[in-house]
């Protein structure tokens, strides 16, 4: 399978609230030179939520999805001149790839820890520190 990303640009849709609108539909070159022949399927923003498959490309391309969609973008940006298209997949591969969370340091002791996930405040005070506090009382 040679697959290739077939972006098509709709500018000023009437249902769509930006001015602009990129499509990015997956192709496969061994069906036919010509798009609507060799369509595959459209490639989502988000191919997998929590590892389950949500769409047609996920369920297609199955835990090879994120692979596969990074490769394709990948591919259209080295081919690509547009510099509004680029922006959009440089979007696009921002989302695939998975965030770190930045190294906070503790204020007792000053060690790099990262933080765990709260809701209203930040994590200050590193789990050692924190159960020294607990301990000592």
């Amino acid at each position: 399978m040679k697959l290739r990303l077939h972006i098509s640009k709709n500018e000023d849709l009437k249902d769509y609230s930006r001015g602009q609108y990129f499509r990015f539909a997956v192709i496969d070159l061994d069906r036919s030179k010509t798009y609507p022949a060799n369509f595959v399927c459209m490639l989502p923003k988000k191919p997998t939520i929590n590892d389950t498959p949500h769409n047609i490309f996920s369920k297609i391309y199955g835990k090879e999805s994120i692979k596969v969609a990074k490769q394709l973008i990948k591919k259209a940006l080295n081919s690509e001149n547009d510099l509004e298209i680029k922006n959009a997949l440089t979007e696009r591969l921002n989302i695939l790839e998975p965030k770190k969370p930045l190294p906070v340091k503790c204020v007792r002791c000053g060690n790099s820890f990262t933080p765990l996930r709260m809701r209203y405040r930040k994590q200050k005070v590193c789990s050692e520190c924190k159960q020294k506090m607990y301990s000592n009382q």
